[in-house]
């Protein structure tokens, strides 16, 4: 077969998938919302390498979205992994600045099983007791929510069978696989959203916190100890 040829027929394929997926313009608005809400967080960071890196982690998210938009599903999971990755470990890097040194220069790795301890990791008690004490009472939650997230999205990265049986081995629409995707996005965002607000919220001035309380009193209000922070309404 010609190659033109072949790849014409693929992109016909993709575009077709493509039309089908932006039908859901609600949940794409979605991802959006969220993934300019964390570029926005990010901008009242004081470091620069902290700021630089959690905007490649949208840059990520957005990459994610886009190849799920035609029907590259497994690419869009594998990209979910390595943006909820890159942001956990850029909150782990931010006090742990030796080690963020050394991943810039190519000699360290963000290490998944650090991340997620439960002694010192960004999603333990001894974390939220250093920045936010108040969080502490969600940690355990969170840690746990997280490592099955991930592991979700890790069947896609290492080719698990059952994902084959989900996407299929040929480029097809899936309205099952976009659904599951729209679901773990809503969910990595939070958590992301979640550890920055306790590395970062009490770090920020009033006009900061300003800047960003709309947004957290619409997407995040569910969390009593942030949302008292900003100012909103207290549990009796």
């Amino acid at each position: 077969m010609n190659i033109k040829h072949y790849l014409d027929k693929l992109n016909e394929k993709s575009q077709k998938i493509y039309k089908e997926t932006v039908k859901d313009f609600e949940n794409l608005g979605k991802t959006h919302h969220l993934a300019s809400f964390i570029a926005e967080f990010s901008e009242n960071i004081f470091d620069e390498n902290e700021k630089k890196m959690i905007l490649t982690v949208v840059i990520q998210l957005e990459s994610a979205t886009l190849n799920m938009t035609y029907g590259m599903y497994r690419q869009a999971y594998s990209s979910l992994r390595l943006a909820f990755e890159l942001g956990l470990g850029a909150i782990h890097f931010s006090v742990h600045k030796l080690e963020h040194n050394e991943w810039i220069n190519g000699e360290n790795d963000i290490k998944w099983s650090k991340l997620i301890d439960e002694d010192n990791g960004v999603l333990s008690d001894r974390f939220s007791n250093a920045f936010f004490p108040e969080l502490k009472v969600l940690m355990k939650d969170y840690n746990n929510k997280s490592k099955k997230i991930y592991r979700t999205l890790s069947e896609f990265v290492h080719g698990n069978n059952e994902t084959w049986t989900k996407s299929g081995l040929s480029m097809e629409y899936n309205e099952e696989l976009k659904n599951e995707y729209f679901s773990l996005y809503k969910s990595v965002a939070e958590i992301l959203i979640f550890v920055m607000c306790c590395r970062y919220l009490k770090t920020f001035n009033q006009k900061q916190k300003e800047v960003i309380s709309v947004f957290i009193f619409e997407e995040m209000q569910h969390i009593a100890p942030i949302r008292e922070f900003l100012g909103g309404v207290k549990e009796t």
